[in-house]
Parts: structure tokens; sequence; C-alpha cells
């Protein structure tokens, strides 16, 4: 998939989802960069999130691929500024390492597979919570080591290979710069899988609905009112607010977050901006009409931070 169709696929998604406006292709490239995998950013997330709440199968089909693949289009400090893409092209794989990738590969997929006989994988155990990053780390580099019956290469001082130095000498002979010589391997991020992906979305949700529980409920008596809590819940919200405003309803988050400030006896301007952002969502939204409508009639208070 090549950047052209990835960004027009893209692009085509946030149309669909009504966010063409709201964020930018330059934005999108600007979290991929900064992140080890795409499903590190609130933003990338939170079109996600849309696109799951929608049920729109299309653009799910669209989105997935080409988000996971933009990365390998893009400079690469680690790579002397070479995208993982201009990389491959100056230095293909030779055909022992790609046979003893894919088979990396492939073994790891059936280590993932549930076991009819025993209804579980050989993966992970039923008394601990699985991590997939480090399970997969430990067993590469257990694959890596590996002494494989064909041997293409003589070992100095005699013996047998392992995949790794297998791997090595055949980047060596084909010219491989010395210094990308040794980094051998893939790496897995848990964001990449379907649950890793749920599994996120779901902590950002629920965490968001016991912040709002908890402003309400001290909202309802103040003799509640934790200072601590609310500037923690305020924090909350302002580093999650890029995947709000990609998500179904953007128009009550920024509403409550707007809430939040005034509990904080944050700043009215700030508080004001962030009901006319949900406002702008939604014109109509009655909390956000009335909270702004309420402090308008109120008395002029300080500015706060």
């Amino acid at each position: 998939m090549k950047i052209d169709k990835i960004k027009q696929d893209i692009h085509a998604v946030l149309e669909r989802l009504g966010l063409d406006c709201e964020v930018s292709l330059d934005e999108i490239e600007k979290e991929i960069l900064q992140a080890d995998t795409a499903f590190q950013s609130l933003l990338i997330l939170g079109i996600l999130g849309r696109i799951m709440y929608r049920a729109d199968e299309k653009a799910m089909r669209l989105f997935l691929p080409a988000i996971t693949e933009w990365k390998n289009y893009l400079p690469h400090r680690e790579l002397g500024g070479l995208s993982p893409d201009e990389m491959m092209k100056k230095y293909p794989p030779g055909p022992y390492e790609a046979r003893f990738i894919a088979g990396l590969i492939n073994d790891y997929q059936r280590r993932l597979e549930i076991n009819p006989a025993t209804g579980r994988a050989e993966a992970g155990s039923p008394n601990e919570s699985f991590d997939v990053e480090a399970d997969f780390e430990k067993f590469q580099k257990e694959y890596l080591h590996r002494l494989p019956l064909e041997q293409p290469f003589s070992k100095a001082g005699g013996g047998f290979m392992t995949i790794k130095e297998i791997i090595i000498e055949e980047r060596r002979q084909n010219g491989r710069p010395e210094k990308d010589i040794n980094k051998i391997g893939i790496k897995i991020f848990a964001e990449n899988t379907a649950e890793g992906t749920g599994w996120k979305i779901a902590e950002i949700e629920d965490g968001y609905a016991n912040s709002l529980k908890e402003l309400e409920e001290m909202r309802q008596d103040l003799r509640r009112r934790n200072r601590t809590r609310i500037r923690a819940i305020r924090k909350q919200f302002e580093k999650e607010e890029p995947y709000h405003r990609c998500a179904p309803e953007p128009h009550q988050f920024y509403c409550n977050y707007a809430a939040a400030v005034l509990l904080d006896d944050g700043s009215i301007n700030l508080v004001m901006s962030l009901l006319d952002r949900s406002l702008a969502y939604k014109p109509d939204y009655k909390r956000a009409l009335e909270i702004k409508r309420n402090l308008q009639c109120q008395k002029p208070r300080k500015n706060q931070s």
C-alpha cells in the first residue's frame, strides 16, 4: 500500500465519520511519528472508537490497514532518516532471513491458538495476566538461538550456526551496513491487536464514566468536594481530549470538561471556551446552553488558572 493510497483511504474514512473538518492528515501523521505504533495515539484511538460505535464495516476495512501501514512510509531516525519501506528496498532481506522471520511469525501464531483438547493456548497462564509483548520478545529470543538443520554458511572455528548467526552472515555477504547488521527481529505491540485496542478504548471509557460519576456526586453535595480529585479529573480530561474530540459524542465531553474546570474554580474564559466548543458540535445542547446562560448572568469572578 503506497503512501498516496494510504492518505486517500484515511481521508475517505474521515469523510464517512464527519471528521474531515475536525482532523487533518498532517495531524494524524504527526501522531504516528510520535508513537511506536499508531494505536498508542489517543487521537487515532478516538477515530477507531467512532468507527466501532457506528459499526461501519467499510470504514474499518479502509482504516485498519492504512493506519498501521502509514508508519512504514515515514522517516525513522534509527534508520538514518530512511523509512522502513525505503530501507527494505535498499537492503532487501535475503532468502534465509525472509524464511526465518516468516517461520517466527507462524510459530508464534500457533502458540496463540486455542488447543481444542485443553481449551487453552500454549502462551500464557490461566492464573496470570498475559503480556503479549513480553511473551513474544522472549519467544523471539529463543527462536533466534535455534540451530536449524540447514547450515548454508561455515562457522569460524567449526560448529553449527544459530538462526541469528545465519541472518547476520547473510546480511554481511549482501553488503548490509555493519551498524545495522545485528538489528534482527520484529516487535509487536498489544495496541495493534483487536484485544489490545478494545481494552485500551474500554479503559478510557470506563475511567471517563467513573470520573463523571464522581463529579456529579461532588456537584450535588459540595461538602464532598475533593479538590485533589477534581484537579486529577481535570488533568485526565485534558490528557484524553484528543480521544474524545473524535469519539461519538464530543459535545458532551467538552461540556463535562467545562463543568470540571468550573468545579475546580478554574478560568471562566476556559470554561466559556469549552462550552463554545461543545455548542459548535451541537448548537442546541441544553446542558451547555444552561451552564453558559447561568455564567453570563452571574457577576464576573476573578479569572484563575
